[in-house]
Parts: structure tokens; C-alpha cells; sequence
């Protein structure tokens, strides 16, 4: 089931007389890079050139001089004419970056397609090249954006596997539902030529592949969420103004870094302290603040987010007990930053004191 844009069809009139290799050589990647991952850099751009993509914007985050340094001379060994290098003298995190990065992807006059990726996600040979066809077989319409399967990210697994959407259920807190099993929303599937996709309503930066006139008619990545889900909250506006999001199958992406939410430890991620206090923030205000706009009933909305936080965060292991009860005031000043950045997401508070 494709979404039908007309406007977004007359602004590319000629899309399906496109070449494969016109597709290929109008895909601009935007790597966002921070701290010192050079390594992963190097991994991630010789993978994006191996896949076809016609250029990549490289942007630095606010690293150091002497990593700032490494990157330029990283993006130099490949030459201007497929590496742009931008450097943000300060990180503002993944949604200045991104920002900075699809601007300027979408400024080149030879970009049709932005495809930001992620400074540790590794793109299969064949991931663009799946991408390409999935869309010409969708009709080359503009209005249809694409995202390559991240066969790491547990909410892509869970879409491939189980068909569980990649949404917000209404009343949901940070996905979790009381009411989930009355809560059913199908998930569409595309299939043609082995070709498979599954529609998602939200989705991450890396592996989001769509047209670059989408950033005229929405604009760039809201950089007051600073970090985390500022994608999701992207990828919502385009879902949310006519536009259909697919996850293909055929388009595979590895993850070099594990995710700081999958370490193993007895406690919730948010409450672990080697993890600091700005990702447990960002991450539960962003998506509070995103949630806000599925509330239909705020008695089951509050109802949701307290079980969650006391089955799936203060219980989650035995052990998190214990923790909690061997080191009351560790464990209350996490909480009092969890609670703040609850508060801050219900009142759409975007200060980002916690980084002062």
C-alpha cells in the first residue's frame, strides 16, 4: 500500500526515466562523527563508496584538533569530488550534526538522494543498490522514503520477525503499553522481484535513505532534542505530511559498536552510572516529548509510564533490588535526573540544563 503524493510526483518529472546508476551516482551519504572514531570512520566511507554512493558529507562533530586533523586528512585521501569534510567547532550533538550534514547534501546541485548513515554502521555492498531498485520499482516517487535494515537494531528485528510496528501506540511511555494486545496497527508489506519492505512510521538516522526535496518541505533535524530520537522525530514529520517510510529488507547495514542500552548489567541502562547522566536525559525527555502528540487519555498515559518504570527500570533484575537497597543516594540522585527529564518532556522544556 503506497502513499500517493502528487506534489511531490510533479517535482520530479522525469524520476522514472532515471538509471539505475543515476540513482547510485545522485545518492549523497552524511556521516556525523564525534570523539575518537576515526577507525570506524575509515570502515564506514570505504563501505559507502563500496556500495556506489556518489558522494559523502562528512561532518565533524567537535572533536579534538588532533582527531579534527585526521578526519580532514581522511577525507582528503579520497578527494574533494567525493568527500565534502564540515567541521562544527562544538559538538551539538546528533541532531546539529545531521543538520549540518543533510544541508549540505542537500545544497549540492547533483544530490537526488541523502543517505545518512551512522560513524559505526557498515553498509553491505549491495545496500544501495537494493535501495535504488526498491524505489524504481515503487514508482520512483519522491514522496516514498526508504531505510536500510540495521540487522542489530532490535525494533528492525522485531519489525522483520514479528511484524511489530516501528511506532508510537497511543498512551504508550517509551513503547511500553498495558493495552497493547487491543492495540493492533498493521504493518504493510512491499514485495516485487525479491524485493522486500515493511512500512514503519518512524525510523532511525542510519540507513534513512529519501529524496532531498523533503528538506525544503519539512526542514532539517530539530536540534534542540541535542541527542536522541531527534531522527525519529524527523522521519515523524515526513510520515505525518504525506510521506511513506519502508524499511527494506535487501538493504543491510552492520552495527561496529554495540549500543549503550544492550550492556549487560542487573540495572536498566538508565540507571548504570559508567553511562553519565546526559544520555539517560536526553533520551527519556526526547521521547516524552515525542510521545505527547499519541496522548489521547492522560490517565493511561500516566498509568503506563508508571509501570514502566517500575517493572521494566526499578525491577528489571533482582539485583537492581539490591542495588537499590545497598546504595539508597546513588541510586536516588539517577532517579531525580530520570524524573526531571520526564518533567522536562511533559512540559516541553528544550533548556538542555544538563549540559551546562
Amino acid at each position: 500500500m503506497l502513499v500517493d503524493s502528487s506534489p511531490m510526483e510533479k517535482i520530479m518529472t522525469s524520476s522514472d526515466a532515471l538509471t539505475e546508476q543515476a540513482i547510485l551516482d545522485g545518492t549523497c551519504a552524511v556521516v556525523v562523527t564525534y570523539g575518537h572514531r576515526l577507525a570506524f570512520v575509515e570502515q564506514v566511507l570505504h563501505a559507502a563508496f563500496q556500495a556506489a554512493a556518489g558522494h559523502v558529507i562528512l561532518v565533524d562533530n567537535g572533536t579534538e584538533q588532533g582527531v579534527a586533523s585526521s578526519l580532514k586528512s581522511c577525507a582528503a585521501a579520497w578527494g574533494a569530488d567525493r568527500v565534502t569534510s564540515i567541521r562544527l567547532e562544538h559538538n551539538g550533538g546528533s541532531a546539529a550534526g545531521f543538520a549540518a550534514g543533510i544541508a549540505a547534501a542537500a545544497q549540492r546541485a547533483q544530490t537526488r538522494h541523502i543517505w545518512t548513515l551512522d560513524d559505526d554502521t557498515v553498509a553491505l555492498p549491495d545496500a544501495l543498490k537494493a535501495l535504488a531498485r526498491t524505489w524504481q520499482l515503487m514508482g520512483a516517487n519522491p514522496s516514498n522514503c526508504l531505510a536500510s535494515f540495521r540487522q542489530d537494531k532490535r525494533t528492525y528485528v522485531k519489525l522483520v520477525n514479528k511484524n511489530k510496528p516501528n511506532a508510537i501506540q497511543p498512551n504508550s511511555f517509551f513503547g511500553f503499553s498495558a493495552q497493547a494486545p487491543f492495540q493492533k496497527k498493521n504493518v504493510a508489506v512491499w514485495q516485487k522481484d525479491g524485493l522486500e519492505c515493511r512500512s514503519m512510521e518512524m525510523g532511525a538516522y542510519g540507513g534513512l535513505w529519501f529524496h532531498k526535496d523533503w528538506v525544503q518541505r519539512i526542514g532539517l533535524p530539530d536540534q534542540r532534542f541535542f541527542l536522541y530520537f531527534d531522527d525519529y522525530n524527523y522521519t515523524l514529520r515526513i510520515t505525518h505530511q504525506g510521506g511513506a517510510l519502508w524499511m527494506c529488507r535487501n538493504s543491510v547495514l552492520t552495527d561496529l559498536e554495540q549500543s549503550w542500552t544492550q550492556t549487560s548489567s542487573c540495572l536498566h541502562p538508565w540507571l548504570q552510572e559508567q553511562e553519565g547522566m546526559r544520555r539517560p536525559y536526553f533520551a527519556l525527555r526526547n521521547r516524552v516529548v515525542i510521545e505527547q502528540n499519541s496522548i489521547d487519555c492522560q490517565p493511561v498515559y500516566y498509568l503506563n509510564m508508571v509501570l514502566f518504570l517500575i517493572v521494566k527500570v526499578l525491577c528489571r533484575t533482582p539485583g537492581s533490588l539490591v542495588c537499590h537497597a545497598l546504595h539508597p543516594l546513588r541510586m536516588m540522585r539517577r532517579w531525580r535526573v530520570l524524573l526531571g527529564a520526564i518533567q522536562d518532556g511533559l512540559s516541553g522544556n528544550f533548556e538542555n540544563k544538563i549540559l551546562k
